[in-house]
């Protein structure tokens, strides 16, 4: 089944409880094998040595070299500067990853501009915005599908997009045609074929030069954000950075399953509390396994992961935004016949303040104040009585 992308919100111990989406449930796994590996490697310094030695001197000389073992271990494991591997390594991923969900084309100000290009109300007009609406949809789903496994799973095969709608028989047509000269191409055919409408409506109705060239910036801005995508996706981080990363986490919690065992004879015993469960080593192994899974998980944002990003409803909703921004919003202009109903003009042909009514819930707890202003002497007091509250210094303090 689909994840969706988690949102959360409310206090520290709700966040904490949660479960999808979660540290918990990504890092338990592991954690799960970790304690395994820990436990069988303390049942068998405890347990294990005394069955299989049953003199005491090779008893006590394999304790010996066992807990030298494990002190060494636990030297190792701190020369490995994990802290600052695993925060260069995320922080680049997570930049990566909003720069991608900044990529995306949004079809709001591309569908406005054309408004104003096309602004009639006649049928050839209405059906050529309509067209253009439609053509930026295709796209959508034409490049979406290829780095999107849930844009994928909605429309499995081109054909599928044909029986969405989003384009004619004739249409699909051309673009397989296009797909068999140039398969990199066929994305980008419906952009043209905007191109081509724009140009016919400058030829028909000659609309104003600077709100066309205004359109085809923002249409060349569209085309730019799906060849962004494109290159995400192609051109991922280098493979030897992520397995730097993991390979020092997994290293490091390796060393742990020894390092971090409590021996009888260590220096300082005396000092030392067994606690039988490794709390602290818990404590880290999720901070760390968990930083390193964020990494991994956010490293394509655009599949079925709990953190990735929702494509197919932001699909859905571009879709829904687009036709309405061409027909209702386009065909439906404001009232303007008249001011009846507008409280703040009546205010204004009146000659009063205007300012928002307020009501019971409606109270400012702390009203912004102005501290550049100071006052010398009182000077200017009354004039900026009620408007901010000045500050009383004395003239020496003041550095001109």
């Amino acid at each position: 089944s689909l994840q969706m992308t988690i949102s959360y919100s409310g206090s520290f111990i709700r966040l904490l409880i949660r479960w999808k989406g979660s540290i918990w449930r990504s890092t338990w796994r592991e954690l799960l094998v970790f304690l395994m590996l820990y436990y069988s490697v303390r049942f068998f310094y405890v347990f294990g040595l005394p069955h299989i030695f049953d003199e005491t001197e090779d008893l006590e000389r394999f304790r010996k070299k066992f807990e030298s073992l494990c002190r060494m271990f636990e030297n190792f494991s701190k020369q490995i500067p994990l802290t600052f591997l695993l925060g260069f390594y995320v922080s680049n991923v997570v930049s990566r990853w909003w720069s991608q969900f900044q990529s995306l084309a949004w079809p709001e100000d591309l569908l406005s501009g054309l408004c104003l290009i096309m602004p009639g109300h006649d049928e050839r007009s209405v059906k050529r915005r309509h067209t253009v609406a439609r053509y930026l949809n295709l796209t959508s789903a034409l490049a979406w599908r290829d780095i999107s496994s849930k844009i994928r799973m909605r429309f499995p095969h081109v054909k599928s997009i044909e029986e969405a709608g989003l384009v004619t028989e004739k249409e699909m047509e051309r673009l397989e045609q296009i797909n068999q000269s140039c398969p990199h191409a066929r994305w980008m055919a419906p952009l043209h074929w905007i191109q081509h409408i724009v140009m016919q409506e400058v030829k028909d109705n000659n609309p104003m030069a600077s709100l066309v060239n205004t359109f085809m910036k923002d249409l060349q801005t569209v085309r730019a954000s799906y060849r962004k995508l494109f290159s995400y996706d192609w051109v991922t981080v280098p493979l030897p950075y992520s397995q730097v990363a993991a390979l020092a986490t997994y290293a490091f919690f390796f060393f742990c399953l020894f390092g971090r065992q409590f021996v009888y004879r260590a220096k300082d015993v005396e000092n030392q509390i067994d606690l039988y469960v490794p709390i602290f080593t818990i404590v880290q192994f999720l901070f760390f396994v968990g930083w390193l899974k964020i990494g991994q998980d956010l490293m394509r944002p655009f599949g079925t992961d709990d953190d990735d990003i929702e494509l197919l409803y932001i699909f859905e909703r571009n879709v829904a935004t687009s036709f309405a921004i061409v027909h209702e919003l386009q065909e439906n202009p404001p009232p303007l016949d008249g001011s009846d109903g507008d409280i703040f003009w009546e205010l204004h042909t009146r000659g009063e303040r205007l300012e928002m009514p307020h009501n019971s819930l409606a109270v400012h707890k702390h009203m912004p104040k102005l501290h550049s202003y100071i006052s010398v002497n009182g000077s200017d007091v009354e004039e900026t009585r009620g408007k901010c509250n000045p500050i009383q210094k004395k003239k020496r303090n003041l550095a001109w």
